[in-house]
C-alpha cells in the first residue's frame, strides 16, 4: 500500500505576481493529501486492511470489558521531492501515539483527541517509505483522561494527512493545523448597526482583527512577503495587510497582523451564522510561495450573571445538549457522514448550544457547528483525578492538550467557553491511580492551565464543571470566569425528587466567587423500551435495572420547568444528546411495554442511556419531542408522551400527556372528543396534561389534533 505526494508546484501553477490589489488566490490543497488506507494489527503479526478513521474498539466498546493495549497501524507513502519540507497531521490518535517512519521513532504524543503535526523534513527516502504509528490505550496515571465514565478508545480515530511545501512556507506545527491564529474585538469608538433581514437578526460592527501565523525557511536566508485578506462570502476583500519578513536559514518566524474591518458582518448563532475567509499568502520575489486559509466569524461574547448570556451585546438565551464522539459499531471513528446525521438530529431539536464532552472534538464537528450557528463549550479530557500523588508530568501532559485545543481550534467562532476540568471532586480519586483528592493542587493547577489558555487566547472564558456543589471549601477561590455543575436530582441522589434541583444552583450561585453560573449536565437513564403505569414505584438509579421512560420524562419536564424560572444561568447543556457505549456500566437492561412483565436486554447493557436519542440514532426518545417543542419555533409538534406504554389494567385511567408547541390541542378518545384545552398552564408552555381518561375493554386509541390539524396518536390495550 503506498500513496504519493503531489507537487505543490503543480498547484501553484497558476502563480500571481504580488500586489497589495492582486485577487483573491486561488489554489487548490492538492499540497495535501488524506492518508485513508492502512493496514492494522493488535498484536504488529497479523494484519488487516483498515480504512481511517478506524477504532479497534468499534468492536468491543459495547461490551463488559474494551481492549486497553497497543494498536499499529502501518502504511507506505512516497514523497515526490526529498528535498522539500514534508509534514504528517495527525487529526486524532488515541489515546497515546508513536511514530516511526523507516523504523525510527520521530514522535511520541500525549493526547487522544487534540490535532497534532509531525515534521518528516529530510527523513524520507527516494521510493517507497515505511510509515508505522503505535495507538495505546493503556491505563496511565500520567495522561489524561485517567478516569472517565466514557471509554477511552484506542485507534487512528481521526483523519490523517500528509503534507508537501515549498522551502519557504507557512509553518503547519506552531499554530496548528489552519496554520493561523486569529481573534477579534470591536474597534472603540466604532459604528454598530442591528438590522432584522427575513426574520433573522443581523449585527454589523467595525472590527479589529488580531492575526498571527509563522513562516519557514528550510534551506536559506530569505526576505518574503505576507499578504492577509479576509474575504467575505462572496470571495470579495473585505479588508487586507501586508508585512515583510527576513527568515534565516531553518528558522520560522512570527507574523503577526491588526487588521480595520469595517462594517463587519458578525456571526449571530443560529440567526446569521456568517463566516467570512482569512487566507494568508507569502511571496518570494514576486511569486507565490504558499497559501493557507481558515473560516473566521466576527462576533462579541459576555456573560452576565444576571441575565445569561450576550452574544453581539444581544440577549441570547444558551439551552442545549452535551455530546460524545460515539457511535454504534463504530465507537469514537465516525465519519463525516455520521457527524452530519448527528448535527441534523440537533438541528431538529431546535437547541442553541452543544458541550462537546470531555475532549475536543473532531475539527469538522466545530465547522459544522459555525455552520449552523451553535454555540459550543469545549474542553480538555481533565477528568475526575487529582490525586495527592498526582506528578508533574500529570500536570504538563494538562498544559500540553490545552495548548493543542486553543492552538488548534480558536478561529472557530462557535467555541465560546473552553473548558479546563470535569468533576474532579468524584470516584476517580483513589488509590487506584493517583491517591485521594489533592484540593490544593486543584486550585493552584486551574490557575496554572488558566494561563495557559488565556496566553493564547485573550477573547473566551474559561472555567470548569463541577458536581459536588463546591462542597470543597478551596474550589470557591478556582480561578475560572464560569462555573458549570452537573447535576443528577431523583437520580443518584433525592430520588424522586427533582426540585432540589433549584435549591442546588442558588446554593452554588452563592458561594461561589464567580457569579457566572451553569447547568453542564442533568438528566437520568432512560430505556425507550421499558414501561410502566404504576407511577407510585418509580425509584432512581438505585434500581439500576429499571429505566423507565416514563420516570426520564418527568425528570426532564421538572428540570426544564426550573431552568425556565432561572434566566440567570448563562448555559444549560442536558446529558446527553445519544447513548454511548461504557464498559463499566450494566443497567436499564430490563425491557417492558405492560410495567408487569419484564425479558433482559443484553444489547442495552454497557450503555450510558440517558441519551434522548439511542446509541444508533434510529429512536427517539419522549424527552427529544419535550425539548423540540420547547426550543424548535419553526415547526409545531404535537407529540404524545409515554405512548410506548402498550398495555394498562382496565380499571387504571389514562392520563395523556402531551408535548406540544401549538396553540391549541383536542383530545380525542376512540373517536369521540374528550377536552379542548387552550394552552399548557404551566411555566414551560409545552406541557399538556389532559383530564384522566376511563379505559374502555380492548383496544383504546388516543388521538390529539392541534388547532393548525398536526396529531398524534397513542394505542393502549386494556387487561
Amino acid at each position: 500500500m503506498k500513496q504519493t505526494l503531489l507537487s505543490f508546484a503543480a498547484a501553484a501553477a497558476a502563480t500571481v505576481m504580488m500586489t497589495m490589489c492582486c485577487p483573491k488566490i486561488e489554489l487548490c490543497e492538492t499540497d495535501s493529501i488524506t492518508l485513508s488506507e492502512w493496514s492494522f494489527s493488535r498484536d504488529s503479526a497479523s494484519w488487516e486492511e483498515v480504512t481511517i478513521p478506524h477504532s479497534t474498539n468499534a468492536i468491543d466498546g459495547h461490551s463488559e470489558s474494551y481492549y486497553r493495549g497497543k494498536t499499529y497501524y502501518r502504511r507506505d507513502i512516497e514523497v515526490c521531492d526529498v528535498d522539500k519540507p514534508a509534514y504528517i497531521l495527525f487529526e486524532g490518535a488515541a489515546q497515546k501515539s508513536i511514530v516511526y517512519l523507516n523504523g525510527v521513532e520521530i514522535n511520541v504524543h500525549g493526547g487522544g483527541y487534540t490535532a497534532f503535526t509531525v515534521d518528516i523534513t529530510g527523513m524520507a527516502h527516494e521510493g517507497k517509505n515505511d510509515l508505522l504509528v503505535i495507538c495505546d490505550n493503556t491505563e496511565d496515571i500520567e495522561l489524561i483522561p485517567v478516569s472517565s465514565d466514557f471509554n477511552k478508545n484506542n485507534g487512528l480515530h481521526n483523519e490523517v494527512h500528509l503534507m508537501q511545501k515549498e522551502m519557504v512556507h507557512i509553518d503547519p506545527v506552531k499554530y496548528g493545523p489552519k496554520r493561523i491564529n486569529a481573534y477579534s474585538e470591536a474597534i472603540e469608538g466604532g459604528a454598530r448597526d442591528v438590522k432584522v433581514i427575513d426574520n433573522r437578526t443581523s449585527v454589523w460592527s467595525d472590527e479589529l482583527l488580531h492575526v498571527v501565523t509563522a513562516v519557514k525557511s528550510v534551506a536559506q536566508e530569505v526576505s518574503a512577503t505576507v499578504v492577509c485578506r479576509v474575504l467575505d462570502i462572496n470571495g470579495g476583500v473585505a479588508a487586507e495587510a501586508e508585512k515583510k519578513v527576513s527568515i534565516a536559514p531553518g528558522a520560522a518566524v512570527d507574523v503577526d497582523m491588526d487588521i480595520e474591518v469595517k462594517n463587519a458582518h458578525m456571526w449571530h448563532g443560529k440567526h446569521d451564522p456568517y463566516l467570512y475567509v482569512i487566507e494568508a499568502a507569502v511571496y518570494v520575489d514576486g511569486m507565490l510561495s504558499d497559501v493557507a486559509t481558515t473560516k473566521y466569524g466576527f462576533r462579541h461574547i459576555a456573560l452576565d450573571g444576571e441575565r445569561g448570556f450576550m452574544l453581539n451585546d444581544l440577549l441570547y438565551p444558551l439551552r442545549g445538549v452535551s455530546v460524545h464522539q460515539d457511535k454504534e459499531g463504530k465507537a469514537s471513528a465516525m465519519t463525516k457522514a455520521d457527524y452530519d446525521e448527528d448535527y441534523a438530529i440537533i438541528s431538529e431539536i431546535g437547541a442553541t448550544m452543544v458541550r462537546l464532552a470531555h475532549y475536543p472534538h473532531n475539527d469538522y464537528v466545530f465547522s459544522l457547528c459555525d455552520s449552523l450557528g451553535l454555540v459550543v463549550q469545549t474542553e480538555i479530557p481533565w477528568v475526575n483525578v487529582c490525586g495527592e500523588r498526582a506528578t508533574q508530568r500529570y500536570f504538563d501532559n494538562i498544559h500540553s492538550q490545552a495548548t493543542e485545543m486553543t492552538r488548534n481550534l480558536m478561529n472557530h467562532p462557535c467555541i465560546c467557553f473552553w473548558g479546563l476540568w470535569n468533576e474532579l471532586d468524584t470516584w476517580g480519586n483513589n488509590d487506584h491511580f493517583q491517591g485521594a483528592l489533592d484540593c490544593d493542587a486543584v486550585v493552584r493547577e486551574t490557575a496554572a492551565a488558566y494561563d495557559v489558555v488565556r496566553e493564547i487566547d485573550p477573547s473566551r472564558p474559561i472555567g470548569i464543571t463541577d458536581c459536588s456543589t463546591l462542597r470543597n471549601s478551596g474550589y470557591t477561590h478556582l480561578k475560572a470566569d464560569f462555573i458549570s455543575e452537573n447535576r443528577y436530582n431523583g437520580w443518584y441522589y433525592t430520588p424522586n425528587q427533582f426540585e432540589y434541583f433549584t435549591s442546588d444552583m442558588v446554593d452554588i450561585r452563592a458561594k461561589s466567587d464567580c457569579k457566572v453560573i451553569n447547568v453542564s449536565e442533568y438528566g437520568v437513564g432512560i430505556n425507550p423500551y421499558c414501561h410502566t403505569w404504576d407511577m407510585t414505584i418509580f425509584k432512581g438509579d438505585p434500581d439500576k435495572t429499571h429505566h423507565y421512560e416514563e420516570y426520564g420524562n418527568l425528570s426532564h419536564e421538572s428540570h426544564w420547568q426550573q431552568i425556565c424560572a432561572m434566566p440567570w444561568l448563562n448555559f444549560t447543556t442536558l446529558w446527553v444528546m445519544y447513548d454511548f457505549a461504557v464498559a463499566s456500566r450494566e443497567e436499564g437492561y430490563l425491557d417492558s411495554d405492560d410495567g408487569v412483565n419484564f425479558v433482559e436486554a443484553e444489547q442495552r447493557k454497557y450503555t450510558n442511556d440517558k441519551g434522548l436519542v439511542t446509541r444508533d440514532r434510529k429512536l427517539k426518545k419522549d424527552a427529544f419531542y419535550l425539548y423540540k417543542a420547547a426550543w424548535n419555533n419553526d415547526v409545531t409538534t404535537v407529540y404524545i408522551a409515554n405512548k410506548r406504554l402498550a398495555k394498562m389494567p382496565v380499571d387504571r385511567e389514562a392520563k395523556v400527556k402531551v408535548y406540544s408547541n401549538a396553540k391549541s390541542l383536542s383530545l380525542y378518545h376512540n373517536g369521540k372528543l374528550k377536552q379542548t384545552l387552550g394552552a399548557s398552564g404551566e411555566i414551560s408552555g409545552v406541557i399538556w396534561q389532559f383530564a384522566p381518561v376511563s379505559l374502555e375493554q380492548g383496544k383504546n386509541i388516543f388521538r390529539v389534533e392541534s388547532d393548525g390539524g398536526i396529531e398524534d396518536e397513542w394505542s393502549v390495550e386494556s387487561f
